[in-house]
């Protein structure tokens, strides 16, 4: 992770909130690639990376928690994996206790409509560091083997569970010290990877390997640079994802960072997401309007330019701000939690955040998107799609408690709107102009315990279709 230097000093330079627009330019076809679920739908993946603990202890959630994530948009969790509590580490033995933990997390974000990811991560083992990576690396001592033996635990564990999606299989990896990072990807990291990608695929053929580049050491991290290595090196595996994380706070360098990234998925022609994003936020902008206000612009923006890529991204995370962190001169406390309490879950929103992410946006198209983006000075939403009659149920999450307190309207093409009032249970046809458009109507429901407009399938299957989500129930004919 990041420290909070570099936010500060945008935050003394950045203006009073400039609401972000949905991009008018959005490609015509999203370039981030295009990720399918059992039924052939095309899913975008958004939600929360879930901690099962800090140095206080676990962190144990309850299903209220996920039907929250539900109602903020989520349909994916990343949950970090403790390698040390998986015995992945020599000396380490598996805590089945741990195991019993992350059952519970897979099992209650099913409930809630939520597939998880798991990711690895070392930060439970004591006194990791570069020494850790060193023996990792060098593989002296079986260390490899032991992180490989903690994957198949995992994935022996959740084969035939179809709520688990994949595997983020080595979370920010350092390099050898003293090796320089080109050197180290290529002799380290991609030989690594690729063992734990055909392991895995030898377990769980269907299920996704993430992987992601090396973080750059404390004394290379350069302002104005994106502080992960660029990966170079084709993986040479099927059924992969380019996983890198991104905390940019300069909205000069989010799209930048975005189009690289896109372009080191391409060497290994796979899809791009990005499991972990937000810059982290000092605490001190908890009672300061204008921080927030500065705050809301960023990642407003950053989510305009996810969305305008179609891609999936996991918001760090989903807990409380018990344990702020700080940067090495002991100032300016920071978090990555989306609630400020000092709580382990956390209940207390830092709407400046959460609304950003809980936006209007596609969660399961049947069909293939075009584009799609939500304005939010106007809060409106649009979307073109190519729909498939054959694939069965699309989703839309309307955050319509958070978004739209005057209520909504759901417009499909041109001859079809639906209306749904202020904390109201259904939609009501305002205008259907043919009987496709009256068909069609009959086809859609609002789930408002979650949030979902939910199309039970196209009546018809148009080359392009226009969706788009209206503020307020007034003019029918917009």
């Amino acid at each position: 992770m990041l420290d909070a230097t570099s936010v500060l000093c945008l935050l003394g330079f950045l203006g009073l909130i400039l609401l972000a627009p949905a991009p008018a330019d959005a490609a015509s076809s999203l370039p981030g690639g295009v990720l399918l679920d059992e039924q052939g739908r095309q899913m975008i993946p958004g939600g929360f990376v879930t901690i099962t603990e800090d140095k206080q202890g676990a962190i144990i959630y309850t299903p209220a928690d996920y039907r929250r994530m539900a109602r903020m948009g989520a349909n994916f969790q990343v949950v970090r994996l403790a390698l040390g509590k998986l015995g992945g580490w020599p000396g380490l033995e598996p805590d089945p206790a741990y195991f019993d933990q992350i059952d519970a997390m897979v099992r209650m974000g099913k409930e809630a409509g939520l597939k998880t990811v798991f990711k690895m991560t070392v930060y439970d083992i004591k006194s990791f560091g570069p020494d850790g990576w060193d023996k990792l690396w060098k593989n002296e001592n079986g260390e490899q083997d032991k992180v490989s033996q903690a994957w198949r635990r995992v994935q022996e564990r959740y084969r035939a569970e179809p709520a688990v999606f994949g595997y983020d299989l080595l979370n920010e990896p350092s390099r050898r010290s003293g090796v320089p990072y080109d050197q180290c990807q290529r002799e380290d990291l991609i030989p690594f990877l690729r063992r734990l990608i055909d392991e895995l695929q030898a377990i769980n053929p269907e299920k996704w390997a993430l992987y992601q580049p090396f973080l750059f050491d404390d004394a290379d991290r350069k302002p104005g640079v994106i502080p992960f290595d660029e990966m170079t090196i084709p993986m040479r595996r099927r059924h992969v994802i380019y996983a890198p994380h991104t905390y940019e706070g300069n909205i000069d360098r989010i799209a930048p960072t975005l189009e690289r990234y896109a372009r080191e998925a391409a060497v290994s022609d796979a899809p791009l997401m990005i499991p972990e994003w937000g810059v982290p936020t000092v605490i001190t902008a908890d009672a300061n309007l204008v921080q927030q206000a500065n705050y809301a612009k960023i990642y407003q923006i950053t989510a305009n330019e996810i969305d305008k890529r179609g891609l999936g991204a996991i918001k760090a995370w989903f807990c409380g701000s018990r344990m702020p962190l700080r940067n090495k001169n002991n100032r300016n406390a920071f978090t990555w939690a989306i609630f400020s309490d000092a709580t382990p879950v956390g209940n207390v929103e830092r709407k400046f955040i959460i609304d950003p992410l809980a936006r209007t946006r596609p969660l399961a198209v049947a069909g293939r998107i075009e584009r799609y983006g939500m304005n939010f000075a106007t809060r409106e939403f649009e979307m073109v799609l190519h729909p498939d009659a054959a694939l069965g149920a699309t989703e839309i999450f309307v955050p319509a408690d958070r978004h739209y307190p005057d209520g909504f309207r759901l417009q499909i093409g041109q001859s079809l709107v639906l209306a749904c009032p202020p904390a109201g249970d259904a939609l009501q046809p305002a205008r259907a102009g043919d009987a496709d458009a009256r068909a069609q109507a009959s086809r859609v429901r609002w789930d408002r315990d979650r949030q979902h407009v939910v199309i039970e399938n196209w009546v018809s299957s148009p080359r392009t279709l226009t969706m788009r989500v209206l503020p307020g129930l007034g003019d029918t004919t917009k």
